[in-house]
């Protein structure tokens, strides 16, 4: 898998045995990155789909950052969460639904707590074959999401250096 992503990601694959490497998902042929994309209604980074014909996901550091099938974001209308999910809400503050709606997730990243989640921000489409990488930290008070990186090129060569992972 290292040898494959490297070719893209030479820093993330130099790096990567550093973190417990684990749980590496057999690759993604063309045809089932295809159907993916079919299923989800749009095209995915040039770069990401390199990374699905590597590896069709992974661990690292004992699962504290977890590639995976991606899936959107989507959450339902207020009044249809139960009433102790709904004092969360309030109790977290924030608007509903959380920032994160409609975004692209696919990956698990608990850079600062347990659960957060890296997405793919898809709302203007491709640029220059790449969507902005997010983070969404869904604990905070209010939950919010912020750019980690303009494209996932970026992303995979920086991210095991963030100091969080020091």
């Amino acid at each position: 898998m290292l040898a494959c992503a490297g070719k893209l990601f030479p820093r993330f694959a130099a790096l990567a045995p550093k973190f417990e490497l684990e749980d590496v998902k057999p690759p993604f042929s063309s045809e089932a990155i295809a159907d993916l994309e079919r299923q989800l209604g749009l095209k995915l980074p040039v770069s990401y789909k390199a990374l699905l014909g590597c590896s069709g996901g992974f661990c690292l550091m004992g699962g504290v950052i977890r590639f995976a099938e991606p899936f959107f974001h989507e959450f339902g209308r207020f009044n249809l969460l139960t009433p102790a999910q709904q004092d969360m809400v309030k109790w977290k503050g924030g608007a509903w639904p959380p920032p994160s709606e409609g975004m692209l997730c696919f990956a698990e990243f608990w850079m600062e707590a347990d659960g957060d989640q890296v997405l793919f921000n898809v709302s203007e489409g491709l640029i220059n074959d790449e969507y902005p990488v997010m983070y969404y930290a869904h604990e905070s008070r209010p939950p919010f999401v912020r750019l980690l990186a303009p494209t996932f090129v970026d992303f995979m060569e920086a991210f095991l250096e963030y100091p969080a992972f020091r």
